[in-house]
């Protein structure tokens, strides 16, 4: 067996929009073959901390570092490190085909691999994006970012406008992505229980700063901490 190593590590991150801190001194850190559920209100800073992390915003503070490459501020960096982000539209092309949309994330080979691992999306091939389900795109989202290999995969809020049960679908494939590739995942979730389901560990931010941070079966088991987490309450 490999040693498990860390291939995220967030230290003292700060950052926000036109200088204005939206979150203040966030510490992560995601082991190799992990799941993290980022967990939090809305306006918490969990998009902002996604956003930092792939080098989108400009740190006003701290360092983020993927796979041991220091990639702070830079999507060049953490691109070149492996880590890649879901944006929560998904960044699928709605008027191109799903085949289309797959040759523009690998121009060269073929994009057999995504296929294997989703192949709800073999028969979808030729359809427009643009007339397939949510679920359907969420997973052809997932299937764009898998050629590029990633280390890292943050996804940012995976559910939003989903059925629950196409969210019942795509979230054992997560879980396996981390399992089978060691890929490193970072979840942005709205649905508490389904996200703590197939997470290693569980962060919850209030107010752009870490309100709680503990391992994700504990806090499925524990609500209430979750529940005082979100609130801000900190006599937990």
């Amino acid at each position: 067996m490999t040693e498990t190593t860390d291939a995220l590590e967030i230290r003292g991150l700060s950052a926000g929009y036109r200088g204005v801190p939206a979150i203040r001194d966030i510490d992560l850190r995601v082991a190799a073959g992990s799941i993290l559920a980022l967990l939090g209100p809305n306006g918490a800073g969990k998009t902002t901390t996604l956003r930092a992390a792939a080098g989108l915003l400009p740190a006003l503070g701290g360092t983020v570092t993927a796979v041991g490459s220091p990639v702070t501020g830079s999507v060049e960096r953490a691109t070149r490190a492996g880590l890649c982000l879901i944006p929560d539209n998904r960044g699928v092309f709605h008027r191109l085909t799903v085949a289309e949309n797959l040759r523009l994330a690998k121009a060269r080979g073929g994009f057999g691999p995504a296929l294997d691992r989703f192949p709800q999306l073999r028969p979808l091939l030729n359809r427009r994006c643009g007339l397939l389900s949510g679920g359907e795109q969420q997973l052809l989202a997932i299937a764009k970012t898998l050629l590029l290999r990633p280390r890292v995969l943050l996804i940012d809020e995976m559910s939003m406008g989903l059925s629950p049960v196409a969210v019942q679908q795509i979230l054992p494939e997560l879980r396996r992505l981390a399992d089978e590739d060691g890929t490193a995942i970072v979840l942005v979730e709205q649905h508490i229980d389904q996200a703590l389901s197939v997470a290693d560990e569980a962060v919850v931010l209030h107010h752009g700063r870490t309100a709680l941070i503990g391992p994700a079966a504990d806090l499925r088991e524990d609500r209430d901490q979750i529940q005082r987490a979100y609130f801000g309450d900190k006599e937990r």
